[in-house]
């Protein structure tokens, strides 16, 4: 079901909902997405860095007191690390399969049986695919990525139908869907909504919870933490994806306006820091850390 259509365009305000959801409250749990949101989207995924404009707002909220930051993403805990590298913020790599906080890393334990058919997976599509211009088989350690945004319209089908028929036959794993990826995990249940819903266990009671993304694995974050939080999507010019986000953005050049319109509603909480003790890998996951 897709929610209302309340577009913020060039918002020079919040809207109420969300000035309704901060008012009375000591802090605020705010996950943000990476590609899409926080760096343009662009052929290459090497590329991609924090978008210059944004860096700033996501520093200040990142120490600000009451709110706790989390950048989660499908790339690679490391890779994410890389490319943000701001200090107080909690990483949610691999969809949250792999979490971060000031240089530790916890590891979802599922991930832990299933490493070696993802790399044989790996090693077999890019074999398979080796002829398709443009396709490119990224190794994340927990996960794998098959991108085929440059790849000619008319090899799609070739390239999606290889990475299912790669799957099925393999015990353990999944395959689901992203913007212009196919990605293969392990078959478990967790997405960005479990990784949202796994951070919130470790921030102060009582904190409402916002998620800014753009990508359809987005949605799981925006379905967990609605009705009583706020999820708003980045919509692209051009984009099919409906969303079940409270809020849209239109399109990523908004999101700086908007994040520096909720860093100055956020300004005067008087919470404490936004993560419990000092290590927010602790205790609620159960995970394996290194």
């Amino acid at each position: 079901m897709t929610a209302p259509d309340r577009r913020l365009s060039s918002p020079d305000s919040l809207p109420e909902g969300i000035r309704d959801l901060l008012a009375g409250a000591e802090g605020l749990l705010l996950g943000l997405d990476f590609d899409g949101t926080l760096a343009p989207i662009v052929d290459d995924p090497g590329a991609a860095t924090l978008a210059p404009e944004v860096r700033p707002t996501v520093e200040r909220l990142a120490t600000q007191p009451g709110v706790a930051l989390a950048v989660v993403s499908g790339r690679a805990l490391s890779d994410l690390r890389d490319r943000v590298g701001i200090d107080g913020v909690v990483y949610a790599g691999n969809h949250g399969l792999e979490l971060g906080y000031g240089g530790e890393r916890a590891v979802h334990p599922a991930t832990l049986d299933r490493q070696e058919e993802i790399d044989r997976l790996c090693v077999d599509l890019a074999d398979r695919l080796a002829d398709v211009p443009g396709c490119r088989i990224e190794n994340k350690g927990v996960t794998a990525t098959v991108h085929f945004r440059t790849v000619p319209e008319e090899a799609v089908p070739t390239v999606v139908d290889a990475v299912e028929r790669a799957v099925a036959d393999t015990e353990g794993v999944r395959v689901t869907e992203g913007d212009c990826i196919r990605e293969i995990r392990p078959a478990v249940a967790w997405d960005k909504g479990e990784a949202m819903r796994s951070i919130a266990s470790v921030v102060h009671d009582d904190r409402p919870a916002m998620y800014v993304g753009d990508d359809v694995t987005d949605e799981d974050a925006f379905a967990t933490i609605q009705p009583e939080g706020a999820g708003v999507h980045v919509a692209h010019e051009g984009a099919t994806v409906e969303t079940v986000a409270a809020y849209r953005l239109d399109g990523r050049a908004s999101v700086p306006p908007f994040l520096e319109l909720l860093a100055e509603a956020t300004a005067d909480f008087e919470g404490e820091p936004g993560w419990r003790g000092t290590d927010p890998l602790a205790g609620p996951f159960g995970w394996e850390e290194s």
